[in-house]
């Protein structure tokens, strides 16, 4: 009986005051509240919002995210944990200048080998914009937003600005409307691990990007929107 009571009011401590702060994480209510461009991929269903505030501009935080793939830099995270899993993540903690071509809409973000799994541990970018916004989706769901659809859910990443040199690095996952099965394997399954996973990388990019000063090299491997960050550096070496 004592068990019983034990397991019940554990539940409800984490359905009703865990919960809600793992989900939202680190995101004030204004942030929370923002509807940023990736989420009309969905409709309905729900969506959560996690965040970081990081000393540093758009510019400098951008390279970080373009490197992010298992066939990149990996993702900042327990790298033993993923490879438990088989996912065969090598994290890279700098910017490194084979990582750094521009992503683009329909490029494969891999969140393993391609040798597992399959070949289907991956995600499509289904919406980037340079310094603000990059979106994946599942395969399949890349698919149906082809075909006019909503996708059934989405994982992204947003640099919105707070002011010249502090910029919130967004994580945000919204869902379509899904039944309850799916709904409750979520709940049990992957709710936590990812908000274990997800958190380590928020607060990784955060430690890298304020440590790490960015090269002219680095800027010019970035896309034409990306432009500013080379002004940025060169002005810094003109006053050195």
């Amino acid at each position: 009986m004592f068990a019983a009571y034990s397991l019940a009011i554990l539940l409800f401590c984490h359905h009703f005051i865990f919960r809600p702060l793992m989900l939202d994480w680190g995101a004030t209510g204004n942030l929370r509240e923002v509807n940023f461009s990736g989420d009309t991929l969905t409709i309905g269903g729900s969506r959560h919002t996690r965040a970081v505030l990081i000393q540093a501009s758009p510019e400098e935080i951008w390279p970080w995210l373009t490197q992010i793939g298992q066939d990149r830099a990996g993702f900042y995270s327990y790298q033993w944990i993923e490879n438990i899993f088989q996912a065969d993540i090598k994290n890279a903690y700098a910017i490194k200048m084979q990582f750094q071509l521009p992503r683009r809409e329909g490029d494969t973000v891999w969140l393993a080998s391609k040798n597992h799994y399959q070949g289907r541990g991956y995600q499509i970018i289904a919406e980037i914009t340079p310094l603000k916004s990059f979106v994946m989706v599942g395969g399949d769901d890349f698919g149906r937003i082809r075909n006019g659809c909503k996708a059934t859910g989405t994982w992204a990443f947003y640099l919105y600005p707070e002011s010249i040199d502090r910029t919130w690095l967004v994580a945000r996952s919204s869902e379509s409307d899904s039944n309850f099965v799916n709904r409750f394997l979520r709940y049990l399954f992957f709710e936590v691990p990812h908000f274990i996973m997800e958190r380590k990388m928020l607060s990784t990019v955060r430690r890298l990007a304020e440590s790490e000063q960015l090269t002219p090299d680095i800027c010019e491997s970035v896309s034409h929107e990306e432009a500013s960050c080379k002004g940025k550096v060169m002005a810094l070496s003109d006053g050195s």
